[in-house]
């Protein structure tokens, strides 16, 4: 494989809760602007375009980490992932004060009817003006599940299956619904919208039994918002192949990525798409600094203030294993079959040097831990790096996670980016598109154009959803 000349799609990974990423970090940050104030989304969205990010992507659940001693106490403590914000409402400030930022916004397909997660969907690409992301997701916690009136997490596959169908939903409401040209805005005829280019989608399926429309909103400048996707099991890498167009993944080394991203780039060719047009995008988290002392020195204290007890409930919840029934020094021996013991047994694959798992040596492993996709060091040293993973695992870009909201994307705007433009491998500016008459504002890239190029407002015809789009004739469905 050739090197690749330039990687654009960089996102800053963000969640509305005081610490995201690393429980208990939020202790070390300077005093600023808190998560729950608009003004600092307004200003993080306007630090991430003057460094050219493609996008913010934001994370969400309805869930929370309850497994670990049964309680929540260790997430309360440490400020982790709970109290948790909507991270829809702060999409349309950001977009105010920003022109080619994308808003990459995680929603489930498990509890929300389709025809209204649509809706708002739509509403923020029109607002927006067409820079608006869906990170799909199926809700796996069983602490969200009992919110919902259900007594357990539905099955994995199963939520796979109705993830699918939902998604069918949603291409008919955004694509099927409205022809491109019902839209009319006639004043001197009086017609807003022609009567005969409005039709119900009529969607009858085993989980969504009868949705008849016609979709309630018109067609917004991307029709079907850019599609995220974060599954890394069976289920999840299938689906993503079938409807994301660009999927999050978090492996400890380029060499160990370079399996997943193959995996996916198969599947996505068996299905008839351009396995390039699916855009493979790995976690990162970066510790830059002019000096390499001086990034080691941010590294230690910023794991100085991160909080292990944290880090083992995200596990125990993410896993369905309560870590505190071990000893702190006791091996711990799960039975096979189970999400813990698949999880420590991945562990030992990736690290055979540990002689011994216990709860203290996970603890140290999940707090922080340098030993995975973390970078430490100058901006050529991280630039490095980056090199190495887009060529080794041939990925498309990173999702920059933080240790400090007023720290982490600072220092990659300030130190990193410009190291990375100035080897020509990131671009300097957001490509200009064609601007549209009578315009009263600067229109910039949608949030597909960004992933993708200029002029690839919808989706490529080669995706599923596109097969749902209205055409009224050949000759259209040609263009």
């Amino acid at each position: 494989m050739s090197a690749k000349t330039s990687f654009d799609d960089h996102q800053a990974f963000d969640c509305i809760v005081p610490s995201h990423n690393f429980g208990g970090t939020w202790t070390g940050e300077r005093q600023g602007h808190k998560f729950d104030t608009l003004t600092y989304w307004i200003e993080s969205a306007k630090l991430l375009e003057r460094g050219k990010f493609h996008g913010i992507f934001i994370a969400d659940s309805y869930g929370f980490n309850d497994t670990y001693e049964k309680s929540l106490a260790a997430p309360l403590r440490a400020g982790f992932q709970i109290p948790k914000l909507d991270p829809l409402l702060v999409v349309s400030a950001m977009a105010s004060v920003t022109t080619n930022l994308a808003f990459g916004v995680t929603s489930s397909t498990t509890y929300e009817p389709p025809f209204a997660l649509a809706r708002r969907y739509t509403t923020l690409d029109h607002l927006t003006n067409g820079r608006v992301a869906w990170n799909i997701v199926t809700s796996h916690l069983a602490s969200a599940a009992r919110q919902f009136g259900l007594t357990e997490a539905i099955d994995h596959d199963k939520r796979y299956e109705i993830a699918d169908e939902y998604m069918d939903v949603v291409y008919k409401l955004w694509e099927s619904s409205w022809h491109d040209d019902a839209v009319k805005r006639d004043q001197e005829k009086g017609i807003w919208t022609e009567p005969s280019l409005v039709r119900p989608i009529n969607h009858k399926g085993e989980f969504f039994k009868d949705v008849p429309g016609p979709f309630i909103s018109h067609p917004s400048p991307q029709r079907t918002p850019a599609l995220y996707q974060a599954g890394s099991s069976g289920a999840g890498t299938t689906f993503g192949a079938k409807h994301a167009e660009a999927v999050f993944i978090a492996q400890p080394t380029p060499k160990v990525a370079a399996l997943k991203v193959a995996e996916y780039r198969a599947k996505v060719a068996q299905i008839g798409r351009d396995p390039r047009a699916l855009k493979i995008i790995p976690a990162m988290l970066v510790f830059v600094a002019p000096t390499h002392e001086e990034a080691e020195e941010k590294y230690a204290y910023w794991k100085s203030k991160a909080d292990g007890e944290a880090a083992l409930a995200f596990s125990a919840a993410n896993t369905g294993t309560d870590w505190a029934e071990f000893g702190p020094d006791e091996e711990m021996v799960l039975p096979p079959g189970s999400g813990g013991h698949a999880f420590i047994e991945n562990f030992k694959r990736m690290y055979p040097e540990v002689p011994k798992w216990t709860r203290n040596v996970l603890k140290e492993h999940l707090t922080l831990n340098r030993r995975g996709a973390v970078a430490i060091g100058t901006p050529a040293e991280v630039a490095d790096l980056f090199e190495e993973w887009v060529n080794v695992a041939d990925v498309d870009g990173f999702n920059l996670q933080h240790y400090s909201r007023n720290n982490t994307f600072e220092d990659i705007v300030d130190l990193l980016i410009p190291e990375l433009q100035r080897r020509g491998i990131f671009w300097d500016d957001y490509p200009e598109v064609p601007q549209p008459a009578g315009a009263t504002e600067k229109i910039g890239i949608t949030a597909r154009e960004g992933l993708v190029g200029v002029g690839q407002k919808h989706l490529h015809p080669s995706h599923h959803g596109h097969s749902f789009k209205w055409v009224l004739d050949e000759k259209e469905a040609k263009v």
